[in-house]
C-alpha cells in the first residue's frame, strides 16, 4: 500500500500516542495536489520538474485580472499533468492504489478574494482511477 506523511497546518500530524500519522488513497491524492502546487517549480534540486510554475507565470507580471486567472489556472493544469507522470512512473516501480491516482483533471477554478486581490480561492476537481471524486479548496497568495 502507498502512503504519505500527513501534514496539517505545514506541519507533520501526530497521533496521540507520538507516532506519525499517514494518508492514503484520495486523502493522499488531494495532499499530493496541494504540494504540487505549492512548490515553485524549480525549487527541488532533485527534480527540477517538480512543483508549479505559477510565481513565476503571475509575480511581477502587469496582467489584468481576467489574463491572472487564466495563468493561475494554466499553472495548476501544467503541475497536474506533471504529477499524473509521476504517478505513472511510480507506478513502474511500487503499487499504487486507485484512489490515489488521477484519471481525469475535472475543474480548475481560481477566484480573486475582492478584500484582498492578492488572494486567490483555488478549488481543484479530479477523478481518480477509483472513479471517486477528489477535490480541495484552499486560498493562495500571489
Amino acid at each position: 500500500m502507498s502512503f504519505d506523511l500527513k501534514i496539517t497546518n505545514n506541519d507533520l500530524a501526530l497521533n496521540p500516542d507520538g507516532t506519525l500519522q499517514t494518508v492514503t488513497n484520495n486523502d493522499k491524492l488531494i495532499q499530493d495536489i496541494i504540494k504540487a502546487i505549492l512548490t515553485p517549480i524549480g525549487s527541488n534540486k532533485f527534480f527540477k520538474w517538480y512543483g508549479c510554475a505559477l510565481g513565476s507565470r503571475v509575480v511581477g507580471q502587469a496582467l489584468d485580472a481576467t489574463l491572472t486567472q487564466i495563468e493561475i489556472q494554466r499553472s495548476i493544469q501544467d503541475s497536474l499533468t506533471n504529477l499524473i507522470s509521476l504517478q505513472k512512473a511510480q507506478a513502474r516501480h511500487q503499487y499504487v492504489s486507485a484512489g490515489e491516482s488521477i484519471a481525469a483533471v475535472q475543474e480548475i477554478s481560481a477566484l480573486r478574494n475582492m478584500e484582498d486581490p492578492r488572494q486567490y480561492e483555488i478549488y481543484v476537481s479530479v477523478l481518480t482511477r477509483k472513479l471517486t471524486i477528489a477535490e480541495t479548496t484552499f486560498t493562495l497568495r500571489v
